[in-house]
């Protein structure tokens, strides 16, 4: 009796766990081909049930890692990016191969540029470059990461520049209009007309001193001069 009991009981357990099994398996299976549809949120409720059915299942880090990696990537779909990220991050903890982990950092890498966290993006460019030299998405993406940082920084103007910037401005301005000013109150002539000016002058001064000199010879006549 005792021993039928006992029986009954493993064989119950037993059957529990391959039930439990089958459905994770049935769940995973279904989010895959929902996620083949582009049926995107009902492909993660499918992956989000075989995770939580998961807890209940012996499995390899590597497999706990690929349902990570397909929660992220629906996540990712339905732009829910913090979602994606938190997946991804825990696919990358449990992975061990350096190519698909390599994979994973490019995946949080564009996660992070969606979420505007450029920096971080880099970092987790350049850390998937290091487990994988020849992915030439990754340098692409990283290339592409560090020029928009680039484009970026050039276009931000701190505010204490930008308000030495508009008192630079304001001297500017008015040292240009006092400018204006002083030279309306200029000559009219330029440098060259004004030497013309002078010269002229001169010889015009020089032409009356020599005419006042005739006219004061000729009304004083010379003792020895004599009448023609």
């Amino acid at each position: 009796m005792v021993r039928n009991f006992i029986f009954f009981f493993f064989c119950l357990l037993f059957g529990n766990a391959i039930s439990q099994v089958y459905s994770f398996r049935d769940s995973a299976s279904n989010g895959q081909a929902l996620y083949k549809i582009k049926e995107y949120q009902s492909a993660l409720s499918s992956y989000e049930q075989a995770r939580e059915l998961q807890k209940n299942v012996k499995m390899s880090a590597a497999e706990k890692a690929k349902l990570d990696i397909e929660l992220g990537q629906a996540a990712f779909r339905l732009k829910d990016f913090e979602k994606a990220s938190a997946y991804f991050q825990n696919a990358c903890q449990q992975e061990s191969d350096p190519i698909k982990r390599s994979a994973l950092f490019r995946n949080m890498g564009n996660t992070a540029m969606q979420q505007k966290n450029i920096d971080q993006a880099i970092e987790y460019y350049k850390e998937g470059i290091k487990l994988n030299h020849k992915d030439a998405e990754l340098k692409y993406n990283l290339s592409q990461a560090l020029r928009q940082k680039h484009n970026e920084g050039n276009n931000e103007i701190p505010e204490e520049k930008r308000k030495n910037k508009g008192k630079t401005d304001n001297k500017t301005e008015s040292e240009l209009s006092q400018k204006n000013n002083s030279e309306k109150t200029k000559s009219p002539y330029s440098f060259e007309e004004e030497q013309k000016r002078k010269i002229l002058n001169d010889l015009l001064r020089k032409e009356a001193e020599t005419r006042r000199r005739i006219e004061k010879k000729q009304s004083n006549p010379s003792p020895n001069s004599k009448d023609w």
